[in-house]
Protein backbone atom coordinates (compact mmCIF):
# COMPACT_ATOMS: atom_id res chain seq x y z
CA UNK A 1 0.00 0.00 0.00
CA UNK A 2 2.50 2.61 1.11
CA UNK A 3 6.25 2.86 0.81
CA UNK A 4 6.49 5.08 3.90
CA UNK A 5 6.57 3.56 7.32
CA UNK A 6 5.45 4.96 10.66
CA UNK A 7 7.11 3.88 13.90
CA UNK A 8 5.28 3.00 17.11
CA UNK A 9 6.95 2.47 20.46
CA UNK A 10 5.42 -0.59 22.10
CA UNK A 11 4.32 -0.26 25.72
CA UNK A 12 4.69 -3.80 27.03
CA UNK A 13 2.52 -5.31 29.75
CA UNK A 14 2.40 -8.77 31.36
CA UNK A 15 -1.21 -8.89 30.09
CA UNK A 16 -1.08 -9.27 26.28
CA UNK A 17 -4.43 -7.49 25.94
CA UNK A 18 -3.04 -4.38 27.65
CA UNK A 19 -0.17 -3.88 25.18
CA UNK A 20 -0.40 -0.77 23.01
CA UNK A 21 1.77 1.40 20.78
CA UNK A 22 2.60 5.11 20.93
CA UNK A 23 3.42 7.16 17.84
CA UNK A 24 5.35 10.31 18.76
CA UNK A 25 6.29 11.83 15.39
CA UNK A 26 3.62 14.27 14.08
CA UNK A 27 4.45 13.31 10.48
CA UNK A 28 3.91 9.64 11.30
CA UNK A 29 0.59 10.48 12.99
CA UNK A 30 -0.56 12.41 9.89
CA UNK A 31 0.63 9.56 7.63
CA UNK A 32 -1.33 6.94 9.62
CA UNK A 33 -4.51 9.01 9.77
CA UNK A 34 -4.55 10.57 6.30
CA UNK A 35 -3.01 7.85 4.15
CA UNK A 36 -3.54 4.61 6.06
CA UNK A 37 -6.98 5.14 7.68
CA UNK A 38 -5.59 4.37 11.16
CA UNK A 39 -6.86 7.01 13.58
CA UNK A 40 -5.86 5.63 16.99
CA UNK A 41 -6.70 7.74 20.00
CA UNK A 42 -4.98 10.88 21.29
CA UNK A 43 -2.59 10.32 24.17
CA UNK A 44 -1.71 13.47 26.05
CA UNK A 45 -2.61 17.05 25.21
CA UNK A 46 -2.64 18.47 21.71
CA UNK A 47 0.68 19.83 20.45
CA UNK A 48 0.77 23.65 20.39
CA UNK A 49 -0.27 25.17 17.06
CA UNK A 50 -1.25 21.83 15.47
CA UNK A 51 -4.38 19.76 15.00
CA UNK A 52 -2.48 16.56 15.77
CA UNK A 53 -2.26 15.08 19.27
CA UNK A 54 1.12 15.09 21.03
CA UNK A 55 1.09 11.29 20.78
CA UNK A 56 -1.17 8.78 19.09
CA UNK A 57 -2.08 5.63 20.97
CA UNK A 58 -2.58 2.51 18.84
CA UNK A 59 -4.50 -0.55 20.01
CA UNK A 60 -3.41 -4.06 19.03
CA UNK A 61 -5.97 -4.11 16.22
CA UNK A 62 -4.48 -0.98 14.66
CA UNK A 63 -0.94 -2.26 15.15
CA UNK A 64 -1.92 -5.54 13.45
CA UNK A 65 -3.11 -3.79 10.29
CA UNK A 66 0.01 -1.61 10.18
CA UNK A 67 2.42 -4.52 10.70
CA UNK A 68 0.72 -6.91 8.25
CA UNK A 69 0.36 -4.22 5.57
CA UNK A 70 3.93 -3.00 6.03
CA UNK A 71 3.29 0.63 6.93
CA UNK A 72 4.07 0.35 10.66
CA UNK A 73 7.26 -0.72 12.39
CA UNK A 74 7.30 -1.54 16.09
CA UNK A 75 10.18 -0.62 18.35
CA UNK A 76 10.93 -1.29 22.00
CA UNK A 77 10.88 1.55 24.49
CA UNK A 78 14.42 2.66 25.32
CA UNK A 79 13.74 2.54 29.06
CA UNK A 80 11.56 0.56 31.40
CA UNK A 81 9.28 2.68 33.59
CA UNK A 82 9.05 0.13 36.39
CA UNK A 83 5.31 -0.39 35.90
CA UNK A 84 5.85 -3.63 33.97
CA UNK A 85 7.01 -6.95 35.32
CA UNK A 86 9.22 -7.48 32.26
CA UNK A 87 12.96 -6.80 32.51
CA UNK A 88 14.42 -4.13 30.25
CA UNK A 89 16.59 -6.59 28.33
CA UNK A 90 13.55 -8.77 27.58
CA UNK A 91 11.45 -5.96 26.08
CA UNK A 92 13.04 -6.20 22.61
CA UNK A 93 12.40 -9.96 22.53
CA UNK A 94 8.77 -9.41 23.51
CA UNK A 95 8.37 -6.71 20.83
CA UNK A 96 9.75 -9.13 18.23
CA UNK A 97 7.26 -11.78 19.41
CA UNK A 98 4.41 -9.26 19.22
CA UNK A 99 5.41 -8.31 15.67
CA UNK A 100 5.63 -11.98 14.67
CA UNK A 101 2.28 -12.89 16.23
CA UNK A 102 0.47 -9.88 14.78
CA UNK A 103 1.81 -10.69 11.32
CA UNK A 104 0.88 -14.38 11.74
CA UNK A 105 4.50 -15.52 11.72
CA UNK A 106 4.71 -17.46 14.99
CA UNK A 107 5.76 -20.70 13.27
CA UNK A 108 9.38 -19.76 13.85
CA UNK A 109 9.11 -20.36 17.61
CA UNK A 110 8.00 -23.31 19.66
CA UNK A 111 4.84 -22.52 21.68
CA UNK A 112 6.69 -23.06 24.99
CA UNK A 113 9.36 -20.51 24.01
CA UNK A 114 6.91 -17.62 23.71
CA UNK A 115 6.55 -15.05 26.46
CA UNK A 116 3.70 -13.25 24.73
CA UNK A 117 0.55 -14.79 23.30
CA UNK A 118 -2.95 -13.53 22.55
CA UNK A 119 -6.15 -15.42 23.30
CA UNK A 120 -8.10 -16.97 20.43
CA UNK A 121 -10.95 -14.52 21.09
CA UNK A 122 -8.61 -11.53 20.70
CA UNK A 123 -7.24 -13.03 17.47
CA UNK A 124 -10.80 -13.15 16.13
CA UNK A 125 -11.27 -9.45 16.98
CA UNK A 126 -8.01 -8.64 15.19
CA UNK A 127 -9.17 -10.53 12.11
CA UNK A 128 -12.57 -8.81 12.03
CA UNK A 129 -10.91 -5.39 12.45
CA UNK A 130 -8.49 -6.13 9.60
CA UNK A 131 -11.26 -7.47 7.35
CA UNK A 132 -13.32 -4.30 7.84
CA UNK A 133 -10.23 -2.15 7.20
CA UNK A 134 -9.46 -4.11 4.00
CA UNK A 135 -13.02 -3.43 2.80
CA UNK A 136 -12.19 0.28 2.85
CA UNK A 137 -13.75 1.32 6.15
CA UNK A 138 -12.17 3.43 8.84
CA UNK A 139 -12.54 1.35 11.99
CA UNK A 140 -12.59 2.77 15.51
CA UNK A 141 -13.64 1.35 18.85
CA UNK A 142 -17.29 1.33 19.89
CA UNK A 143 -17.30 0.62 23.63
CA UNK A 144 -19.19 3.90 24.21
CA UNK A 145 -22.19 2.27 22.49
CA UNK A 146 -21.67 -1.28 23.76
CA UNK A 147 -20.10 -2.42 20.48
CA UNK A 148 -16.67 -3.72 19.62
CA UNK A 149 -16.12 -1.36 16.68
CA UNK A 150 -17.62 1.55 14.77
CA UNK A 151 -17.12 1.81 11.02
CA UNK A 152 -16.91 5.00 8.99
CA UNK A 153 -16.79 5.69 5.26
CA UNK A 154 -14.80 8.89 5.79
CA UNK A 155 -12.78 10.78 8.40
CA UNK A 156 -14.36 10.08 11.83
CA UNK A 157 -13.58 13.65 12.88
CA UNK A 158 -15.98 14.97 10.22
CA UNK A 159 -18.59 12.23 9.67
CA UNK A 160 -20.77 9.86 11.67
CA UNK A 161 -20.24 6.12 11.89
CA UNK A 162 -22.39 4.06 9.53
CA UNK A 163 -22.64 0.96 11.73
CA UNK A 164 -21.98 -0.62 15.09
CA UNK A 165 -20.01 -3.87 14.94
CA UNK A 166 -20.04 -6.60 17.55
CA UNK A 167 -17.78 -9.65 17.31
CA UNK A 168 -19.00 -13.10 18.34
CA UNK A 169 -17.29 -16.49 18.35
CA UNK A 170 -18.26 -18.84 15.51
CA UNK A 171 -20.46 -21.10 17.66
CA UNK A 172 -21.40 -18.53 20.30
CA UNK A 173 -25.14 -18.32 20.83
CA UNK A 174 -27.02 -15.04 20.80
CA UNK A 175 -29.42 -14.11 23.56
CA UNK A 176 -32.55 -12.47 22.19
CA UNK A 177 -32.40 -9.73 24.78
CA UNK A 178 -28.82 -8.86 23.71
CA UNK A 179 -29.82 -8.53 20.07
CA UNK A 180 -32.88 -6.44 20.93
CA UNK A 181 -30.91 -4.07 23.17
CA UNK A 182 -28.09 -3.76 20.64
CA UNK A 183 -30.57 -2.92 17.87
CA UNK A 184 -32.33 -0.38 20.09
CA UNK A 185 -29.07 1.43 20.78
CA UNK A 186 -28.26 1.43 17.05
CA UNK A 187 -31.71 2.79 16.17
CA UNK A 188 -31.47 5.57 18.79
CA UNK A 189 -28.16 6.78 17.37
CA UNK A 190 -29.20 6.12 13.75
CA UNK A 191 -26.57 3.52 12.91
CA UNK A 192 -26.66 0.16 11.19
CA UNK A 193 -25.81 -3.04 13.07
CA UNK A 194 -23.49 -5.86 12.05
CA UNK A 195 -22.74 -8.96 14.06
CA UNK A 196 -19.49 -10.44 12.83
CA UNK A 197 -18.34 -13.99 13.24
CA UNK A 198 -15.10 -15.38 11.98
CA UNK A 199 -15.72 -18.19 9.51
CA UNK A 200 -14.07 -21.50 10.24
Amino acid sequence: MAKCCAVATVVVSPDPNAVYGLVHDPQHIAFLQQRCRIYGSPDGSQAAGTKAPARLRLALEEMTVGVTKGFLRLQAASTCDGSTMICKEDIQTVVEEIEQELSGDMKRREPGDRRWRLSLQRHHRLQVFQDLWERGYIVTFGSKFGADFLIYKDNPKHTHAVALITVKEYEEEFERVDIVSFCRVAKMIKKGVSICKRSR
